[in-house]
């Protein structure tokens, strides 16, 4: 009768190593989702600056082709000319108690070439910098055609 009663005692529940063993594998587990978890946001973020970064570059190359073909802003600069200030985004904002603080700030540069008397390269870059990733860099390129010739 006893030989039973040990091998009944010992099925009943788990022994301490085992259960060691599993927090240990539960742990590691959890580790792993929030260190994938920390790099998603990073990512997350990293990509929302890209777009932001295109987003004003866009937006410059719009103020470019509303120009007038004649307009002061649209001369050649033979290199690039930077903005006075940075562009922070109202969108890339963060709304806080005393109100919305930009998470990113953007240096907007661009380039205009004469390619002949009715062509125009524009080049515009923005620029930014990351944690752990300084310097990153967005450049839209297009041609204006002037029609109008007299």
């Amino acid at each position: 009768m006893r030989p039973l009663l040990r091998a009944h005692a010992r099925s009943d529940g788990f022994t301490l190593i085992e259960v060691v063993v599993a927090m240990g594998i539960l742990a590691t587990g959890l580790l792993t989702v929030s260190a994938a978890q920390i790099y998603a946001m990073r990512s997350g973020r990293a990509g929302r600056h890209s777009s932001d970064g295109a987003e004003v570059a866009r937006s410059q190359i719009e103020a470019f082709q509303r120009m007038d073909w004649a307009d002061a802003g649209l001369g050649a600069t033979g290199g690039w000319t930077a903005n006075a200030a940075p562009t922070n985004l109202s969108y890339g904002a963060v709304q806080t108690p005393g109100g919305p603080v930009s998470e990113q700030s953007y240096l907007v540069s661009w380039r205009i070439v004469n390619v002949g008397t009715f062509l125009k390269t524009i080049d515009v870059r923005v620029t930014w910098s990351e944690p752990n990733r300084p310097n990153r860099s967005f450049t839209v390129t297009t041609m204006r055609h002037n029609d109008a010739r007299s």
